[in-house]
This record gives structure tokens, C-alpha cells and sequence, in this order.
């Protein structure tokens, strides 16, 4: 069973038409968090590193 290329893309430009406002949160959030492990100084707590990646 093969997917059509273009059905797959017309289905995925979809969803994220209908799901715009959660990728613009994600995406936020994610530059957000990028942002304050670039400018904050190094931690060696345990966990941390979970937090800042």
C-alpha cells in the first residue's frame, strides 16, 4: 500500500493549519527555554540538566 506524496503533504499542511496556535506555543516555549540556558551560568545541580538540555 503506497501513500500518495501529495495527499501526505496536503494531510500534514492540514493538521498543522488546524493546530497552528499549539505549534506557535511550542515553539515559544522551546525558544524560551534556549534562551535562558544560553544566558544563565552553568548549574551542577542534579536534574538540571533536564531543564536547560
Amino acid at each position: 500500500m503506497r501513500i500518495d506524496p501529495e495527499r501526505l503533504a496536503s494531510g500534514l499542511l492540514a493538521w498543522a493549519r488546524r493546530h497552528r496556535r499549539l505549534l506557535i506555543v511550542l515553539a515559544l516555549l522551546s525558544l524560551f527555554f534556549s534562551v535562558l540556558g544560553y544566558f544563565t551560568s552553568p548549574v551542577s545541580l542534579p536534574g538540571m540538566c533536564r531543564i536547560y538540555g
